[in-house]
């Protein structure tokens, strides 16, 4: 029997976190098929060449756009902010040799919490970004998530908030994997190195993952360790279950796709232009942030998109052409996870909830618990929950830390 989906509608007060002050609309994500290539190369790329040039110039240092960009909340780099949290970045070595390693924005709620002994007695948040993704894009999620006057609980919690393995600014080994085995070991044994480096502990741990960040989660804890977290949260999850009806892929991008070569490629190939290609998509992704949030996320976009290619790589072993799932969850164990799930959509989100549906059935049935997984939709919001609708995506995630 199909369960309901419940709904969280945006709450009262709607702060945003700015106006558009003239800029492009605020446009949500849509399907990757759905842009014509005419529309593409009919754009708008608003960032002048001059300002292009000086992102240019910073296209070795990203760790700068990130400093930048993190600089706007309350509490970082200050350690002496009135807020009295501690917020660091971390890069975190994953092998013998100190080769790689995983970067991470990591909140503490007071001083004392970050000595190992303390850590023990609290509980962990740790945030995973999707396809392309980096932590930066979390920004309008952190200050509420820690902060006393938002979340009551937040005392009790260390938030981590990853860049994936050949992501972000974690560090980009060229990629080897060849099927599917080695595509998701390359995630899963990297993030497995970084739990066991950070010491963190599986019954105190709740994982919030976007997209294919949370399909690299699912499988890991199928594959790798079915109790490694205490609740999955799978925000738009990706791969879930194959497309329900046809879909129109042109060949051009069906040719590109099964190449393997990604979007940030033409931004790696424009070279001082391509923070100015990156703006014809940031100036209407961000466009209902302030000003200044809108010119460090695109900066910071622009900084991680232009490194060298590196995880992005995962996406023709785990998609086909038309992001359909070439091995969906559904069919990979998913009653397997000894973790509570909860799957969550926008409302005019262009994946599935059909999957989350589906999914919570076979594990609510598979453990005779009609609470083990549910599925939520976010009014007012597209595959990018926490940044369309940010006031309700934090409103809820705050509720799961206090009922954790």
């Amino acid at each position: 029997m199909t369960r309901k989906v419940s709904t969280v509608k945006s709450p009262s007060v709607v702060n945003l976190g700015g106006s558009n002050n003239g800029h492009t609309h605020y446009k949500r994500s849509t399907h990757p098929t759905s842009v014509p290539l005419n529309k593409i190369f009919s754009n708008t790329f608003p960032l002048s060449v001059k300002e292009s040039l000086d992102d240019y110039s910073f296209r070795d240092s990203p760790e700068k756009f990130q400093h930048d960009l993190l600089s706007l909340l309350p509490f970082y780099p200050d350690v002496e902010n009135q807020t009295g949290r501690i917020a660091q970045v971390i890069q975190t070595p994953i092998d013998d040799n100190d080769a790689n390693y995983i970067n991470e924005f990591v909140i503490y709620p007071n001083k004392e919490a970050m000595a190992k002994e303390s850590q023990d007695q609290l509980n962990h948040l740790v945030m995973v970004h999707g396809y392309g993704s980096g932590l930066g894009l979390f920004l309008k999620n952190f200050d509420a998530l820690s902060s006393p006057s938002t979340n009551p609980k937040s005392n009790n919690w260390v938030i981590h908030s990853i860049d994936l393995l050949g992501y972000g600014c974690s560090s980009r080994p060229p990629f080897t994997p060849n099927n599917l085995d080695a595509v998701e070991n390359w995630f899963h044994n990297s993030f497995k190195a970084w739990m066991i480096k950070r010491n963190i502990k599986n019954k105190d741990l709740l994982v919030a993952a976007h997209s294919m960040g949370a399909y690299l989660m699912a499988t890991y804890g199928i594959k790798k360790s079915p109790d490694f977290c205490k609740k999955l949260i799978m925000i738009s999850p990706g791969a879930v279950i194959k497309h329900r009806k046809q879909l129109n892929v042109p060949s051009y991008f069906a040719a590109l796709w099964e190449q393997n070569i990604s979007p940030f490629s033409l931004v790696r190939n424009a070279g001082p232009l391509g923070s100015k290609l990156v703006s014809g998509w940031s100036s209407r992704r961000f466009a209902k942030l302030t000003s200044r949030e809108r010119e460090q996320l695109h900066k910071y976009c622009y900084g991680i998109f232009q490194l060298p290619g590196s995880g992005e790589y995962m996406l023709n072993y785990l998609l086909a052409p038309g992001a359909d799932a070439r091995y969906p969850l559904i069919e990979r164990g998913i009653h397997l996870l000894n973790c509570k799930l909860s799957w969550w959509y926008g409302k005019e989100d262009w994946m599935d909830k059909k999957g989350g549906l589906l999914c919570s059935n076979i594990i609510n049935s598979y453990h005779n618990d009609a609470n083990q997984s549910n599925v939520v939709e976010i009014e007012d919001s597209g595959h990018h929950v926490y940044l369309d609708n940010i006031d309700a995506f934090n409103e809820k995630l705050i509720n799961e830390m206090i009922a954790f």
